[in-house]
């Protein structure tokens, strides 16, 4: 799957079975408590652009690419 709209972006989300918080998580976004989900959110509404190391990112998670140390919680 290429990520390329932000209906992708949720998609991609949703078929790891991941939720704002853990899709920040995993993307390393600042401040993952308080605004990492948003910004998650920000980017599959269209509100906020899908930058290019985000989509190669959520490509990559897709194909099973976990972050170092990642842990399903």
């Amino acid at each position: 799957m290429t990520i390329t709209t932000p209906a992708d972006l949720k998609a991609a989300r949703l078929r790891l079975g991941w939720s704002l918080r853990d899709m920040a998580r995993a993307l390393r976004l600042a401040q993952i408590e308080t605004k990492g989900p948003d910004r998650v959110r920000d980017m599959e509404s269209g509100a906020r652009d899908i930058s290019g190391p985000v989509t190669v990112c959520v490509e990559a998670f897709l194909t099973g690419f976990r972050p170092d140390g990642w842990r399903d919680e």
